[in-house]
């Protein structure tokens, strides 16, 4: 029956007891909402329901097409629920991509505790720091670092991860400690991807800008890290990912006044109106873990509520 969309809505209206309710329930404008039911009632030939400023009255035959059709709209959406519970159980393959340096650190905790809580869901991580051609994938989510390149992706922005300058105690010993910025071009420095140019920002506000003559530079975070560690010289790396170096005495902050640099953390997937039960359990779980992780002394939690869905 062509009307039968238009039914449910109807149905809807009903049972939350006006067009704004049912909208919001429905995930829908109330204009759009109003303009469904308008146009059922013309095609009806009959006015289904009396609009009036204080509220909403159902017409006499907008009662007895409520009274036959709410039980038959009920019992359809029962054997529907039914059916996907069946077909979207929580079990199945989530394709995931994630930089190489957060899913080393605060996302595979994520990821394993997930596994534990539903163990007939398989993961398959992709460790991968080329963001751009993962995005064309089939892959249902992927975290990235950076700002988006298109705007119109479906993501949520989790936080902002904070860069950091560190160096061993044993440079730190045979170089000396910089107080300030200009310093840093007396001093060996590890370039490592993306931080070509350094913008380092003090905690008052104030800005440097730096272009260092880089004693080694890499693309890899794992091999400038070590090699800060050996006492090469300085490297500025997102703060939670040595935080346990610095924890052991490995390395000691450099500059600890001045931020790094930050670089915005998102989670990109596909539209999740169609997604099984599993994806979209995955999503809000590893949000909520995330977004915890990242509210902590080593990075900035964004407040951002917004979510493009």
């Amino acid at each position: 029956m062509k009307n039968l969309d238009a039914f449910y809505l109807f149905v809807k209206v009903v049972q939350q007891g006006g067009f704004s309710h049912a909208a919001a329930q429905l995930g829908m404008p109330t204009a759009t909402l109003s303009r469904r039911i308008s146009a059922l009632e013309q095609s009806l030939g009959c006015k289904l329901l009396s609009r009036t400023t204080r509220k909403l009255q159902l017409t006499e035959e907008g009662r007895r097409y409520f009274e036959r059709l709410h039980p038959l709209l009920t019992e359809m959406e029962q054997v529907t629920g039914d059916i996907q519970g069946q077909s979207q159980r929580m079990s199945g393959l989530i394709k995931v991509a994630a930089p190489i340096a957060i899913s080393n650190t605060f996302l595979i905790d994520g990821i394993t505790e997930f596994c534990l809580r539903y163990p007939a869901i398989r993961i398959e991580l992709l460790q991968s720091n080329d963001y751009t051609s993962l995005l064309d994938t089939d892959l249902d989510v992927v975290f990235f670092s950076g700002e988006l390149p298109d705007s119109s992706l479906r993501a949520r922005r989790l936080g902002e991860v904070h860069y950091g300058l560190f160096a061993s105690p044993h440079y730190v010993e045979q170089q000396g400690m910089p107080m300030l910025p200009e310093e840093l071009d007396q001093h060996h420095i590890i370039q490592c991807w993306p931080h070509r140019n350094w913008l380092l920002t003090h905690e008052d506000g104030r800005r440097f800008h730096l272009k260092p003559v880089a004693r080694l530079s890499v693309n890899q975070m794992q091999s400038a890290v070590k090699a800060a560690i050996q006492g090469l010289g300085i490297v500025n790396v997102p703060k939670h990912y040595v935080a346990h170096h610095v924890d052991a005495g490995l390395l000691r902050p450099i500059l600890s006044s001045w931020l790094g640099g930050k670089r915005p953390f998102h989670m990109v997937y596909h539209n999740r109106e169609l997604a099984p039960v599993r994806l979209n359990t995955f999503i809000e779980f590893i949000d909520k873990h995330m977004r915890e992780r990242l509210a902590s002394t080593w990075v900035r939690n964004w407040q951002d509520k917004s979510e493009e869905e």
